[in-house]
């Protein structure tokens, strides 16, 4: 009989199991031996400051040359200022440097940011209805 078993986190023999059957299949799915660096994960975060004061963030990761945008905020006050623009080059830059072909972020379907995010070249991808918090997102996306 198969147990179906909920974990909190994985465990040694979980990964290594991953890990070997991956590998396995890897070269099917890409056409070459997986290179394990370009799938670690890694993450990174911005902040703008002047003065000491913080006048927005942007945080995300990125993985087998696909960078993600997690969040990105500028307050209230210093909108329209060039900073969420200057927070994204900051981005576009390590994607750049670290040869990554695509960027991608999700932002609701009536938020402002969407023309935002479209004067900076990223194009409307996919509508997730009835998505976070039961509201439409639009994944966008723009290639390198």
């Amino acid at each position: 009989m198969i147990n179906i078993v909920s974990l909190k986190s994985k465990t040694k023999k979980i990964r290594e199991f991953n890990k070997k059957e991956w590998e396995s299949v890897h070269p099917e799915h890409f056409g070459r031996k997986q290179d394990r660096s370009y799938w670690d994960k890694k993450k990174f975060f911005f902040v703008a400051e002047e003065n000491g004061e913080i006048l927005g963030t942007l945080d995300g990761d990125y993985i087998a040359g696909v960078m993600y945008i997690s969040q990105l905020i500028v307050g209230q006050e210093k909108r329209g200022l060039g900073i969420g623009r200057n927070l994204m080059a900051a981005a576009e830059d390590l994607a750049k440097k670290n040869r990554l072909h695509l960027i991608y972020l999700k932002t609701g379907v009536d938020w402002k940011a969407v023309s935002f995010y479209e004067s900076l070249g990223y194009g409307k991808e996919t509508r997730l209805n009835n998505f976070y918090e039961k509201k439409d997102f639009w994944v966008m996306v723009k290639e390198i």
